[in-house]
């Protein structure tokens, strides 16, 4: 069973396990690999959980989160997708990706389909797979900027199709979904009795236009479930703190899951989440400016990279760079960057067949790093092209 739930992807992070080891041994590697960037959380958040924790906060929740949690985490929704958001259709989970898996749970089960956009995150298909349902890939396009093809999506649609995960700004290609892209398929889905769970933890950081969310579309309140978190808007990775919202049949299985699964996320961490959502709401604008210019560093170091062809991302905190034509996997170029230069990258393996030939680059480190990093990863090109 362990083996099944490993999926296809798994075997891409050996690379990163190696990292770790060299550095556990004093060695210095850039490591651009496990997105969790360098950032400190901000100090207002820091302070609001040391308030706390000398409070007493220190007791159980409610199952499904905090009150005044659930009202911040509603509020700022309502603000950021322009759609109301119920404060009692949110429940607060630690981390996002905890809450993805309940919400799967709740949504499929044996021998139902779920569609995978690729590249997709490597724990999609894991968690489908955890709940005895079948992943279905769909390629996007590098050459169309991995923009959403409503129209392949739905082709893969068949009887057992149940649901469909979204993610946008995506990790890793770093495109941006489109409102009318979205709002077409929302509708495809809401006609055929398919949920569409929408991780949207990259929204605050989108560099060219705007984030788009399939609850913001028209058939979006009868079919979208949104999971988000402060990992990567406010640098609270390891904070843990993570919620979903969708339709009253979907929070009502949530919140009965969560009575018998978890019983509720720190105190301490929910009160410091809620400065997060208020007080300290524009550190998420911050956050975005500080990634859009570790992105234009690394761009430019790698201009000269040849056989890589690397896409631009729109948001998120990854470069994806396609290195085939130096005629290796991405998993032997990783390899062989982590052997030669010490920098560790994600093989796109990890993210899907159809990606076996790219790089996933973290925006994890300061730009001076990036540059380095960047020179690196243009030498070991050189190296494999020559």
């Amino acid at each position: 069973m362990v083996a099944e739930l490993e999926g296809t992807r798994g075997g891409a992070w050996a690379v990163t396990a190696r990292a770790t080891a060299l550095q556990r041994e004093g060695i210095d590697v850039i490591d651009l690999g496990v997105g969790d960037p360098d950032f400190a959380t901000p100090p207002p958040i820091v302070e609001a959980l040391e308030r706390s924790l000398r409070a007493g906060r220190t007791h159980y929740a409610p199952a499904e989160g905090e009150r005044p949690l659930r009202e911040a985490i509603a509020s700022d929704a309502t603000r950021r997708l322009g759609c109301p958001v119920d404060p009692n259709a949110v429940l607060v989970f630690p981390g996002a990706q905890c809450a993805l898996f309940a919400t799967l749970m709740c949504l499929v089960g044996p021998g139902d389909e779920v569609i995978l956009l690729e590249p997709a995150y490597t724990t999609y298909e894991r968690c489908v797979l955890a709940v005895g349902a079948v992943p279905v890939s769909v390629g996007l396009d590098p050459a169309d900027g991995f923009a959403l093809d409503v129209d392949q999506v739905v082709a893969a649609f068949g009887p057992r199709t149940r649901a469909i995960v979204v993610n946008t700004p995506n990790n890793p290609s770093g495109a941006v979904f489109g409102p009318d892209a979205l709002s077409a398929l929302t509708e495809h889905c809401a006609a055929r009795g398919v949920w569409v769970v929408s991780d949207e933890v990259y929204a605050a950081l989108v560099f060219e236009g705007r984030h788009h969310s399939p609850l913001a579309t028209p058939a979006g309140p009868a079919c979208a479930v949104v999971v988000n978190s402060l990992s990567k808007s406010h640098a609270m990775t390891g904070w843990r703190l993570g919620w979903a919202h969708g339709p009253e049949p979907v929070t009502k299985a949530l919140r009965s899951l969560t009575s018998s699964l978890l019983y509720g996320t720190n105190q301490f961490v929910q009160d410091a989440a809620v400065v997060a959502l208020t007080d300290a709401r524009n550190e998420a604008d911050h956050m975005a400016r500080r990634f859009m210019c570790r992105r234009d560093a690394l761009l430019a170091s790698l201009a000269g990279a040849p056989g890589v062809i690397v896409h631009r991302p729109r948001g998120g905190m990854f470069v994806f760079a396609d290195i085939h034509r130096t005629g290796v996997t991405g998993v032997a170029f990783a390899d062989a960057l982590l052997d030669r230069q010490r920098v560790v990258v994600v093989p796109g393996a990890a993210f899907g067949e159809a990606a076996a030939s790219c790089l996933r680059i973290g925006l994890t480190v300061d730009e001076d790093r990036l540059r380095a990093a960047g020179a690196r990863i243009t030498e070991v090109a050189r190296d494999l092209a020559s």
